[in-house]
């Protein structure tokens, strides 16, 4: 009886746009802080990205994405973690365009070699079943340049069953999108390309896998 009337509080305040409890439970996963590791094992783990300016519009790809963070199912809130996404992994279709891209006009991959998001907390906005929203909070870095910002996630958590054997623990797949500025992480590119045939914001769209260790 408890357990329906407060999952009835939770869908009526999401509806209402209140803040979800923040230890609202993520069915079938067991209370208590873990760790979910990342695993290509699952399926491949990378970002894909769009950038759509006047002259041209780029679809590139952010493979080799790793990073672990530590979570408790029945307190999503108190999340913490950290993404790593090589630069020089990055592809944007073209060869020449990926070193470019790697390049000192760009990313500098060599100066910065990797792009990262460290998570210190999250907004628990929706949990229905074995599905949650979360607006996570943390620094996102790039280009050497370090940013506060809020990043929507969902999780889907499923439990160890037969299906999930080739890889231990419940299998956790996490959905994300989000803009990024390249002003914000000071990256200009050469003169004038910028805002003619690079987008001045990168959409990104990742999903990513993970189990429990």
């Amino acid at each position: 009886m408890f357990n329906r009337t407060f999952r009835n509080l939770v869908a009526a305040a999401a509806v209402l746009g209140l803040a979800v409890p923040a230890f609202a439970q993520i069915r079938d996963a067991k209370a208590g802080a873990t760790t979910v590791e990342l695993s290509d094992k699952i399926r491949a783990n990378q970002l894909e990205w769009l950038s759509d300016a006047p002259m041209e519009k780029i679809k590139g790809s952010a493979p080799g994405v790793t990073g672990s963070f530590t979570i408790d199912p029945a307190n999503l809130a108190a999340v913490t973690g950290k993404i790593t996404v090589p630069v020089k992994t990055m592809k944007t279709g073209n060869p020449l365009r990926d070193r470019h891209l790697a390049g000192k006009d760009w990313l500098d991959a060599d100066a910065h070699p990797n792009i990262t998001f460290e998570i210190k907390k999250a907004a628990v906005q929706k949990v229905d079943g074995g599905k949650a929203d979360l607006l996570a909070e943390g620094t996102f870095t790039m280009h050497g340049v370090a940013k506060e910002m809020k990043i929507p996630v969902t999780l889907q958590w499923k439990k160890a069953s037969a299906d999930t054997a080739r890889v231990p623990g419940d299998w956790v797949k996490i959905s994300t999108k989000f803009d990024v500025k390249l002003s914000d992480f000071k990256v200009a590119g050469k003169s004038g390309v910028v805002g003619k045939k690079v987008g001045e914001t990168i959409a990104i769209n990742g999903t990513l896998y993970g189990h429990t260790k």
